[in-house]
Parts: structure tokens; C-alpha cells; sequence
């Protein structure tokens, strides 16, 4: 069904060829075959059953010309028949992946990891694994501290400079929200302006920015410069933006 206008199209390329190729015939044989070709519809049927590969062979072409005609009708058959499927193979494909691609094929639940440095102040450093009250789905995966790898059971005690791994089960984009990110450069618009100045949807949010190497929690105040990227939760859709994975 997805691919119902391409097929209908690749149809009426089908009909246009079938009367354009018996006229066309009829021109060229009706002098020597009268009675077979007889106006310039009586060659729909040599034209449908060359066109499509069947060549019954009941009317066909006896002049020099009609012959000709009729091996370039052939081999356009040959094309016209192809082109439905490759049509439906392509769709086919398509669906095949666009259900893999959602898991109704294979069931497979993708994690996501982000990790966090602590540091001083933070409210984590002196804390237990098991004390973080993490919300469901969210859970911490590994710690690292200096060059170890430390399995986070619940008692271990976080310290300040610890690389904190949390792993969480991907965000499900029912109602196409996406997280997006882009790098403003010289010539964007919105170098030097404010967050709070930004003409934007109200479906839009600037969650995060990051500055060299550091990473700022925008306010409405926030001046922006070039070279930052910009951290976007919006349902709209923005030019030369990448998904972030979530």
C-alpha cells in the first residue's frame, strides 16, 4: 500500500506504451495486413501480449519496419514488466527493515550509558550505591576510580573524582520528540543573542550547552558564542542537526 503511487504510475507508463506501440504498428502494417490490422486499435492485442512477454504469435508483424517495431516493443516489455517488481521487492525491503528497526521482529532492548565525573560538592561524593535512590530504569553500571573498575554493589561509598557509568533503557519516541544537537558557527543567527530572545517554538527547550569543555545549564540570560553546541529537546524539526541518542 506504501507503495500504491509508484505502481500506479509504472501501470499507466504500461498503458500509454500499449496504445503508443499499436498505433504505431498500425501505421506500418496496415497497407500489407488489412485485415488484421484494421484501425488503429486492432493492435492493442499483439501490443499487450508483446509488451507482456506472453507473444501468442496469432498477429504479428510482416514488413520490414513492423519487425523492427516490434523488437524494440519487445525489449521495452521486457523493462515494463521489471519495473512492478522491483517495485514491490523494494517496498518489501523497506517494511522488512522499518520492522526490524522497531523491534517488532526481533525483540532486543537496547541500553543507553552516560557517565558523570564527581566532583567536589557534589550530592553522590560519600554516598552508597544503594542510598541514590535512583529512579526505576536508571541504574549505575560501573565505577571508576583512579585505573580500577569497581562493581557497583549497594555499599560501595562514592568519592569525589569517581566516573560514575549509569545505564538506562532508550527513550521511546512515540510522539517524535528527539533530543538534538548542532554547533553554532560564525555566521548563525544566534551568536550573541540570549536565550531568552530566541524566537522559538514553545515545543522547544535548550536543555544543555556545552562550551569548550565545559557544559552549561542554560538560563535566560545565557549569551550565545560561536563554537558552542547546543543540546535541544524539541518535537520540530531543525536543519543540519544530528539525533542525539538518548
Amino acid at each position: 500500500s506504501k507503495k500504491k503511487q509508484q505502481l500506479l504510475s509504472s501501470v499507466y507508463i504500461i498503458l500509454v506504451l500499449m496504445l503508443a506501440s499499436s498505433m504505431c504498428m498500425y501505421s506500418l502494417e496496415n497497407k500489407a495486413q488489412p485485415e488484421v490490422f484494421r484501425n488503429a486499435f486492432s493492435g492493442i492485442w499483439w501490443s499487450v501480449s508483446t509488451l507482456l512477454t506472453v507473444g501468442y504469435g496469432d498477429i504479428y508483424p510482416i514488413t520490414t519496419m513492423g519487425k523492427l517495431l516490434g523488437i524494440v516493443i519487445s525489449f521495452l516489455g521486457v523493462g515494463m514488466v521489471a519495473i512492478p517488481t522491483g517495485i514491490i521487492s523494494a517496498g518489501f525491503v523497506e517494511q522488512y527493515s522499518e520492522a526490524k528497526r522497531r523491534g517488532d521482529i526481533i525483540d532486543e532492548t537496547d541500553v543507553r550509558f552516560v557517565r558523570a565525573r564527581l566532583g567536589e560538592g557534589d550530592p553522590w561524593v560519600g554516598c552508597t550505591i544503594r542510598d541514590l535512590a535512583l529512579p526505576r530504569g536508571l541504574l549505575v553500571a560501573a565505577v571508576r576510580r583512579g585505573g580500577e573498575t569497581i562493581v557497583p554493589r549497594g555499599n560501595v561509598v562514592l568519592s569525589e573524582g569517581d566516573l560514575v557509568i549509569l545505564g538506562a533503557e532508550p527513550y521511546n519516541d512515540n510522539e517524535h520528540i528527539e533530543i538534538k544537537e548542532f554547533t553554532l558557527n560564525k555566521y548563525h543567527p544566534w551568536v550573541g543573542e540570549m536565550v531568552r530572545e530566541l524566537d522559538i517554538s514553545r515545543q522547544s527547550l535548550i536543555v544543555m550547552v556545552r562550551r569548550g569543555g565545559r557544559v552549561i545549564i542554560p538560563n535566560g540570560k545565557l549569551v550565545f558564542e560561536e563554537g558552542d553546541t547546543v543540546f535541544m529537546y524539541t518535537e520540530s524539526r531543525i536543519h543540519s542537526a544530528k539525533k542525539m541518542k538518548v
